[in-house]
């Protein structure tokens, strides 16, 4: 069981996709109280994550643990960020995920924090600054991410700005290896590995044939004037 939990992160990939193709609407139109019930309940991780680091309390609920303290689920939010800007333009999954990015990041860098709360001291211990780096990047993106603040940026100063998002994508595929180079004793290390490689090379190779590898419009010949 404890092997399967391991791979949370590709099936919560698949259960998001299924409720923003069937709920996404809904999701988009409150916004906010999906962030106001995803807060409490982050609230509450992080308080145990706490009293964890403290010794008072155990958070040792397998599944609760790779879900909500192992950041599967946060991953699982930013997959499909980053897949919402890789898909063709126009195309249904671009149109689908498009619809709420916006809410799947806020929501993703909300999942975090019990899990940054609580693994802290272990990913500084084990020199594995990757995750910080990643969530120092994060927090500012989060906070411009909402409406109200960003209607106070310009809008091209804004898009420049969440350029740095690609570098937060760089940054949390470099956790990922980091973390499992490190548990040696975990026979399904590269199983994963194998997998996250996977997912951000197809996401790579994606943005680049969509971005870079874009065939120029042919010029039309200029059409002779009439006498």
């Amino acid at each position: 069981m404890e092997h399967i939990l391991g791979f949370s992160s590709v099936f919560l990939i698949v259960l998001l996709w299924i409720i923003i193709s069937k709920f996404g609407t809904h999701i988009h139109k409150n916004e906010y109280k999906y962030y106001v019930g995803m807060g409490l309940l982050a609230t509450v991780g992080t308080v145990f994550a706490v009293l964890h680091q403290l010794d008072m309390v155990s958070v040792d609920i397998p599944i609760v643990y790779q879900i909500a303290f192992q950041g599967h689920l946060t991953l699982a939010f930013f997959v499909i960020v980053m897949f919402g800007g890789a898909f063709k333009n126009k195309s249904k999954p671009k149109i689908t995920i498009m619809k709420v990015r916006r809410e799947m990041a806020i929501l993703g860098f909300i999942t975090l924090i019990p899990h940054a709360v609580l693994l802290i001291t272990t990913a500084l211990n084990a020199n594995n600054p990757t995750g910080v780096i990643a969530i120092t990047i994060l927090f500012p993106l989060f906070l411009t991410s909402f409406p109200k603040i960003r209607k106070k940026m310009h809008a091209y100063e804004w898009r420049g700005f969440h350029k740095w998002a690609y570098f937060a994508y760089l940054a949390i595929f470099a956790h990922l290896l980091a973390i499992n180079i490190l548990a040696q004793d975990d026979a399904l290390r590269f199983v994963r590995m194998s997998i996250y490689i996977a997912i951000f090379g197809i996401y790579t190779y994606m943005k680049f044939k969509n971005y870079i590898l874009v065939e120029k419009p042919t010029k039309k010949a200029p059409t002779q004037k009439k006498a």
